[in-house]
């Protein structure tokens, strides 16, 4: 903490009962006003106020999807652990609490029912446990060949994930990343995403608008970006890498997960990879040979560049 002052401030922040409650709520991940609404049974105009607050504190962080706005907890580092310990010292089994969990838990299976809707109508097949296992196997292995040791086992840093689409990637790396953030054009596979997001309390993510094509973001503001069977189905699958790599700090990794055929093979791969400046470091096979999972790194500028 800075100062005495935002110390005394974040503590008059977290000493109100109803913010502390939204506060529960969001750590579970992120959360519309109107579900935040449905799990507190408090009025939209008293939940703004309070959650405006929130945001001032630079506790709390909003993302506008078309017609929803979403609340998600993004604490200074200088801050997470004060707020984490009011949080856990919060008392459980009171009737409030109690009657907040149930409503979350209510919403978590709607959201889950919503996300399986949209996927039998869209035609989408989920990943079956058999193939998430293998790629999950496959990108651990490739994390601890090429990764410090101290970044796998602690600490990916900031994450970006490309077409994120059922969140899949999210699943296998967000809870070790500082900071998740999703993307995908699809509103109904973003609401799927969000499903997976909660159902995992994976309260580092967020899942936004984007396109691959033109992100939203600076230059080299992610220490990792990931991208998940998206280049397959890519109408310029070079630009859409190049662009990836323009996000990626120096010296950070791109993850690429494609399922193996004739529109992806590991030459298309390389040769992607290569055309934005990237630098290969791995490809492997899934242990079936159904996908191939790729590892590529942004060369650190020369010296005389930096200066």
């Amino acid at each position: 903490m800075k100062s005495v002052e935002s110390l005394t401030d974040l503590l008059r922040v977290l000493g109100d009962p109803t913010r502390l409650r939204l506060l529960t709520a969001l750590n579970q991940g992120e959360l519309s006003v109107r579900e935040i609404t449905q799990v507190t049974g408090l009025s939209q105009p008293r939940v703004s106020r309070h959650l405006k607050l929130l945001c001032e504190a630079r506790i709390l962080k909003r993302t506008r999807d078309q017609n929803e706005v979403y609340y998600r907890t993004t604490i200074d580092d200088d801050r997470r652990a004060l707020v984490q310990e009011v949080l856990g010292n919060l008392p459980l089994g009171n009737r409030l609490a109690t009657r907040d969990r149930e409503r979350l838990t209510a919403i978590l299976d709607a959201r889950q029912a919503r996300a399986e809707e949209l996927l039998t109508h869209m035609g989408v097949k989920p990943l079956g446990p058999t193939e998430i296992e293998e790629v999950g196997t496959a990108v651990e292995s490739l994390l601890r060949a090429h990764l410090p040791e101290r970044q796998v086992g602690v600490q990916l840093g900031d994450l970006l994930d490309i077409g994120t689409g059922t969140g899949s990637m999210l699943g296998l790396l967000a809870a070790r990343s500082r900071r998740a953030v999703a993307i995908d054009q699809s509103r109904e596979m973003r609401l799927v995403a969000r499903a997976t997001v909660l159902s995992q309390g994976l309260a580092n993510c967020t899942v936004q608008a984007g396109d691959m094509y033109d992100l939203s973001f600076p230059e080299g503001h992610f220490d990792i970006v990931t991208m998940d069977r998206v280049l397959g189905a890519a109408n310029d699958p070079t630009e859409a890498v190049r662009e990836a790599a323009r996000v990626i700090r120096d010296a950070g990794h791109l993850l690429i997960v494609e399922t193996a055929g004739p529109t992806t093979d590991d030459a298309k791969l390389a040769e992607c990879i290569g055309d934005a400046g990237l630098a290969l470091l791995d490809l492997r096979r899934t242990a079936r040979g159904t996908a191939i999972v790729v590892i590529a790194t942004r060369p650190p500028k020369p010296q005389s560049q930096v200066a």
